[in-house]
C-alpha cells in the first residue's frame, strides 16, 4: 500500500478529503491563505496530467491522493512559502515535488514544479537537481486562469489549427476573450457532415472539458455518456487510442471537481 507524505513541520490530520493517508507539510512559514487564485479547473487539468500521469510519474494515484496534495499547493504555497512533497512508491526512491511562486521582472507570476524524476535517465534521483534533468513544469498565473508555458497564446500558431485544437487551445490559453469562442468553434466542427472519428471524438472532448469548466454537471454528464458509446462503436480504431487516455484523465477530473 502507498502512502502519500508531505514532509512538515506541521502535521495536517484532514485536508476535507479522506483521512486515511498521514499528511505532513514541510515549509519555512506556513499560512493557510488560499494564495493560487486560478481556477481549480486548471489545477486539476495540468497537475493531475502533468505530476501523475506524465512520464508514468505515479498513475496510481487516487482521487483523495490528487485532491490532498492540490489542496494543499493552492492553500500553502505563495511566493514566499514553496511546499516540498514527497510521495511514497514502491523502489529505493521516493518522489519528490517542490512547488514554489516566482515573480517575473515584469510582474507576472508562475507555478513552478520541480522533481526528482531525471528525464535523460528515466529515474527518480535521490534529491531535486534543478541544475541537471530535472523534470519541471512551469504555469503562467493571470487571475483564475493558469497556462502551461507551451500554451501561451504567443507560443501558438492559431492559423494552423485544426478546429478541435483551435477550441482546446482557446480553452487552454491565458486569454479570457478566448473562453467566448470555445462553443461556437466546437459547434463548427460538429455540425459538419461526413465528419471523421477522430475530429468527433476530439472535438466532442474540448467540449466535455469545456462543461466541465462551466460546472455544468448535467452536460457534463450527457457528454461522458456520449464519449464512452463513441469509444465503444470503434474500439480498434488506432486514432482515437491517444484521445481515449484523454478521457480517461477527463473522467478523473470530474472526480476531482467534486
Amino acid at each position: 500500500m502507498h502512502k502519500i507524505v508531505l514532509i512538515a513541520t506541521i502535521f495536517i490530520t484532514s485536508f476535507g478529503y479522506a483521512q486515511s493517508e498521514q499528511i505532513k507539510i514541510k515549509s519555512e512559514s506556513l499560512k493557510e491563505a488560499n494564495y493560487i487564485k486560478a481556477d481549480d479547473f486548471y489545477l486539476t487539468h495540468y497537475l493531475y496530467i502533468d505530476l501523475f500521469l506524465r512520464e508514468n510519474l505515479f498513475p496510481m494515484a487516487t482521487t483523495e491522493d490528487v485532491s490532498s496534495i492540490l489542496k494543499a499547493i493552492k492553500t500553502y504555497v505563495s511566493a514566499d512559502t514553496p511546499l516540498e512533497i514527497e510521495i511514497e512508491k514502491p523502489g529505493d526512491r521516493n518522489y519528490l515535488i517542490k512547488m514554489s511562486i516566482l515573480k517575473t521582472d515584469d510582474g507576472h507570476e508562475l507555478l513552478v514544479a520541480h522533481t526528482n524524476w531525471n528525464t535523460r535517465e528515466q529515474l527518480f534521483e535521490k534529491e531535486i537537481d534543478i541544475a541537471n534533468d530535472s523534470y519541471t513544469r512551469w504555469y503562467f498565473l493571470n487571475g483564475n486562469k493558469m497556462t502551461y508555458r507551451l500554451n501561451m497564446s504567443d507560443k501558438s500558431d492559431y492559423s494552423a489549427k485544426s478546429k478541435p485544437s483551435l477550441a482546446q487551445a482557446y480553452l487552454l490559453d491565458e486569454l479570457p476573450e478566448n473562453d467566448n469562442k470555445i462553443k461556437s468553434t466546437l459547434d463548427d466542427v460538429l455540425k459538419q457532415k461526413g465528419l471523421n472519428i477522430s475530429d468527433k471524438v476530439h472535438a466532442n472532448l474540448v467540449l466535455l472539458k469545456y462543461h466541465i469548466y462551466l460546472r455544468d454537471s448535467s452536460s457534463v454528464v450527457k457528454q461522458s455518456k456520449y464519449l464512452n458509446e463513441l469509444f465503444a462503436e470503434h474500439p480498434q480504431e488506432p486514432s482515437i487510442l491517444g484521445l481515449k487516455m484523454a478521457f480517461n484523465a477527463a473522467e478523473f477530473q470530474i472526480e476531482l471537481m467534486k
